[in-house]
């Protein structure tokens, strides 16, 4: 019997394991707040983030490949970001702990075993300001945006001007035609792509409108016709022959018909049909 406990010092014994383990309890609940309150804010920051490295690809594209002006309020939207994201690790690991965790005096008994976890107050503050700079990133972007496509739509009708007239000519100009169809790859599918570089975007766009300058006359109808000093009946039945359509010698003028034979590439793309 000498090694059995006494009653007292057996229930004193139980007391302490009971206390040992709703400590447990309590301090797995408040890790438990802790997490899901960090991870909640870690998800809302990584959003702002992406939305953050949007808005630096367009503003860096529009900028210096276009030669556009970003949106007026994006040093405003910028500082948003900047304050949202503002919190030192003492105010994160503070604002991540619940009330009760402060208190150190959370009830876990069984039949509150499945208490839920719950953004703390601050925390709900925090995401509301983190929400709300990326609003106002979001709409910046979108106003860069806009900007950006009306420069696509512009050089997208160049582009298909020069193509058309390429295609007249026969591609007269093997250069040319490899730069515009770079270009229309440039415009079409890597412009808005963000996941891309925006600074190797902008060195093949100077690239390829570098090129495309050094073929002026070839760029549309118009600087074809400057060039070769063409008149617009000329010009208007070289359009007829891009649209697929066929050309009689009764519908050709004999002053049409000189121009045509005195430039080189015309004489050499055109089939005039009896």
């Amino acid at each position: 019997m000498s090694g059995t406990q006494s009653l007292p010092t057996t229930v004193d014994a139980l007391e302490d394991k009971a206390r040992e383990h709703k400590q447990a309890q309590n301090t797995q609940y408040h890790v438990s707040v802790a997490e899901y309150n960090i991870s909640e804010i870690n998800s809302e920051l990584d959003e702002l983030e992406e939305a953050l490295r949007d808005l630096r690809y367009y503003k860096t594209v529009l900028e210096e490949a276009f030669d556009g002006a970003a949106a007026t309020m994006l040093s405003t939207a910028v500082q948003m970001a900047e304050n949202a994201v503002d919190v030192t690790q003492d105010e994160l690991l503070e604002n991540v702990q619940s009330s009760e965790m402060l208190d150190d005096d959370v009830s876990l008994d069984e039949d509150e075993a499945e208490l839920t976890v719950e953004l703390t107050s601050e925390v709900e503050t925090h995401i509301s300001q983190i929400r709300s700079a990326k609003n106002q990133v979001e709409n910046v972007s979108e106003n860069i945006q806009a900007k950006l496509e009306s420069k696509r739509n512009t050089w997208s009708t160049r582009v298909s001007a020069a193509e058309e007239l390429q295609k007249i000519l026969g591609s007269q100009s093997s250069d040319f035609a490899r730069t515009l169809n770079h270009m229309h790859q440039l415009l079409t599918r890597d412009l808005m792509d963000t996941s891309g570089s925006a600074s190797k975007f902008v060195s093949e766009w100077e690239n390829a409108t570098a090129s495309w300058e050094k073929h002026q006359s070839l760029q549309s109808f118009d600087d074809f016709k400057e060039k070769h000093d063409l008149s617009d009946s000329t010009i208007q039945d070289v359009k007829t022959l891009s649209k697929s359509q066929q050309l009689t010698l009764a519908d050709v003028s004999m002053d049409t018909l000189e121009e045509m034979k005195r430039v080189d590439e015309l004489e050499s793309a055109v089939e005039l049909s009896l």
